[in-house]
């Protein structure tokens, strides 16, 4: 089992270095939506113009991270996070010199290409035996959240220091820099198969039509519309309730900081109902359904009835609103359904491809909705998506690919 043979040493740290890059590359995406007022001001835009900058960088992490599942077949996961990070780092630093805007969404779709949480994920969970694989995951998925909140933090007083919004980007490009030479030296490709939870029947078929992988694509794109609509709008909700940037950093920060909890929680309980003897699948999609979109849904659903009551109560909802427990979980299933690296990868990337969009649409639909009927609706739809989430996530163990019954899988633990 390639988990047990690599050691302990091996699996922590390349948990770590994956830890490390993604939450950085998820720092460096918050300077966007906390500079979205700056940037609106200096090329005059609309305020479905000024969002796009989101929904491109999204549509190119989908099509970047499907891209890359069929590249890191062929020439190793490593490799090819080293030319995902060179196109961040560049297009990082290429984005503040654009002088017309159209260029800066060019640049922001070649920046999407560079967020590795496929990769980051692939290169992690098949060093973890089973029964500690939703714990790994939840710990690469918890840098998402906890990445948004300390970008948030960080931009936002970089901001409320130079006024310069150009500024802050060089500045996490610096950081990126860094974290991207501690990932280099630290990140492995696996080498053998990791232990599945469908370790015999019939041959794997094709990840593309895996019916399973394509509701969790679904529960991707439902958890991608609710999440990253929320945090690229947060900001500009708080700036209309009179807070200013370093308060919305503070926002995105909590937020973020409620995913980064809630996410190793999710991966930890679905763990544990596996070691008690429930099927891997149906363990990771009850707690992604229950434990995560439903709470999520509630507490977007809430949001703009609670947070004009004060900022202490805009805090206190957006922990509720920003709980990310199916993140963790959507990481682990790819490897579970899939017998090797490869199939996984590619499983992962599909599942990329079809969820991220909903990130991409979700900015600029729920501005058209706050433009015509406020922000009630808008965070309606968000809640409104992660309910759709539920439903996908309590019908998905109910679902099975032509291979044999899932067993259930006892604990394995060194």
């Amino acid at each position: 089992m390639l988990a047990l043979d690599q050691g302990r040493h091996v699996r922590w740290t390349v948990l770590t270095v994956n830890f490390l890059i993604l939450a950085a590359a998820y720092a460096s995406l918050s300077t966007w939506s906390v500079a979205v007022p700056f940037v609106q001001r200096s090329f005059h835009l609309t305020a479905g113009q000024v969002q796009l900058g989101a929904s491109v960088l999204i549509l190119g992490y989908a099509i970047g991270s499907f891209a890359e599942g069929q590249i890191a077949a062929r020439i190793g996961m490593k490799r090819t996070g080293v030319i995902a990070l060179v196109l961040l780092l560049v297009a990082q630093a290429l984005i503040p010199l654009a002088p017309v805007y159209w260029l800066i969404l060019v640049l922001r779709f070649v920046q999407g290409w560079g967020i590795i949480w496929f990769l980051a994920t692939n290169m992690t969970t098949p060093f973890f035996p089973l029964a500690r694989r939703g714990l790994a995951a939840g710990i690469i998925a918890s840098a998402i959240p906890l990445g948004v909140g300390l970008g948030g933090v960080l931009a936002g007083a970089v901001l409320s220091r130079t006024g310069s919004w150009t500024q802050t980007f060089f500045y996490f490009d610096g950081l990126l820099l860094i974290i991207a030479a501690l990932w280099f030296a630290g990140a492995r490709d696996v080498k053998g198969a990791p232990e599945t939870a469908d370790a015999t029947g019939p041959r794997e078929p094709s990840p593309y039509r895996s019916r399973v992988g394509w509701l969790v694509a679904l529960c991707t794109f439902c958890s991608a519309f609710q999440l990253l609509g929320l945090y690229t709008l947060l900001p500009v909700y708080a700036y209309t309730l009179g807070y200013s940037p370093s308060q919305a950093g503070i926002a995105l920060l909590i937020g973020g900081l409620s995913g980064a909890v809630t996410a190793p929680i999710g991966g930890i309980v679905s763990d544990a109902l596996i070691a008690r003897g429930y099927p891997p699948l149906r363990a990771r999609a009850y707690v992604m359904a229950l434990g995560g979109f439903l709470i999520a849904a509630l507490g977007t659903f809430l949001l703009p009835f609670v947070a004009p009551a004060g900022f202490a109560a805009l805090l206190f909802i957006i922990v509720i609103a920003g709980w990310n427990a199916p993140s963790s979980l959507i990481g682990a299933l790819p490897t579970e359904l899939m017998r090797t690296p490869e199939s996984a990868g590619k499983l992962f990337g599909l599942v990329i491809l079809v969820g991220l969009p909903g990130g991409a649409i979700s900015p600029y639909v729920v501005t058209l909705i706050v433009s015509n009927a406020g922000w009630v609706w808008g965070f309606a739809a968000l809640g409104f998506a992660s309910l759709v989430g539920v439903a996908l996530g309590m019908l998905a163990p109910r679902v099975r690919d032509s291979r044999a019954a899932e067993p259930t899988v006892a604990a394995v633990v060194d």
